[in-house]
């Protein structure tokens, strides 16, 4: 990559990454601190543990402030390095590839969640993701969950039915979740926590739309690729035998529906199966290859 300016004094690639870089800077959050977290939140209870969701949101703040300080640290690497004050390693040049081609780097996303976003975009995703968190933390547990914030979707599921389980003393084991679309459209419209179980918000279905008169999976609108899902409360039932004639619908973290598969066999990319009534035969979904995805790409 030249490093001269073009004619009338353009500013260089370098530039111009050197720019976003001291943005980014300067937009980055600090890293998240227990210690800031609401009354009654990650107290020790009789049984010498914490709350189920309280570790689950702990372990989240981890995952997100090991991102915040690689994000934060390379940063200022690839600052110095486009000025010259120090080598421009391997991993930096990447990182500066990246940024000109409106990509997450690979140092990034090797410690982030899935993520299939251009860079601009991902950031974005990236301060909401920290937003949720820090409000978990610092106001209380919310009344609705954006589920697509999560790091792993899957211990905040199993946290949210141990929650169950010890509130009702019931093996956890035996408990699955049923789950029912709710008249709400967005976090905002919620105005209490369910009884048992969470409000999950920020699904979309892919290859289908959710009719909010019929309550009803019907077929997607022309030239519409995702939908958004209204807010779906998702209920621990004991022994819970899913609706034969509902369709079953993976859940997945990104529309890259393949992942790394787990020691279950399963892809790391996918969550539970969601209940979804229809007046189809559930076969016809899967065969226009119907999902719930957490993201759009976009």
């Amino acid at each position: 990559i030249g490093s001269g300016g073009g004619e009338g004094g353009g500013k260089s690639p370098e530039d111009l990454v050197d720019e976003m870089a001291e943005q980014f800077e300067e937009d980055m959050p600090d890293l998240m601190d227990h210690e800031r977290g609401a009354a009654g939140m990650f107290e020790v209870l009789d049984n010498g543990a914490m709350r189920s969701l309280d570790t689950v949101l702990l372990q989240e703040m981890d995952r997100f402030n090991k991102l915040i300080k690689t994000m934060k640290t390379s940063l200022k690497e690839l600052r110095k390095a486009i000025k010259g004050l120090v080598v421009m390693s391997a991993d930096l040049e990447a990182m500066l590839q990246s940024f000109q081609n409106n990509q997450v780097p690979g140092n990034w996303t090797r410690v982030a969640y899935p993520c299939l976003k251009p860079l601009a975009s991902w950031i974005k995703d990236f301060q909401r993701r920290i937003k949720f968190f820090a409000s978990w933390c610092e106001q209380g547990q919310p009344t609705s969950f954006w589920l697509p914030g999560f790091y792993y979707p899957q211990g905040f599921m199993t946290g949210a039915l141990q929650t169950h389980a010890r509130r009702y003393q019931l093996p956890i084991d035996t408990l699955n979740f049923q789950f029912i679309m709710k008249n709400l459209e967005a976090p905002e419209d919620v105005s209490d926590a369910p009884e048992d179980g969470i409000y999950v918000s920020g699904l979309y279905l892919e290859a289908a739309r959710w009719d909010r008169r019929q309550k009803k999976l019907k077929t997607s609108n022309a030239g519409e690729m995702m939908s958004l899902m209204p807010i779906v409360h998702f209920q621990p039932v004991q022994n819970y035998v899913p609706n034969q004639a509902d369709y079953q619908a993976p859940l997945y973290k990104t529309n890259l529906r393949a992942g790394v598969l787990n020691t279950t066999g399963q892809s790391t990319n996918y969550i539970l199966d969601v209940g979804i009534p229809t007046d189809e035969a559930p076969r016809y979904w899967v065969l226009m290859a119907t999902a719930l995805v957490c993201m759009s790409n976009d």
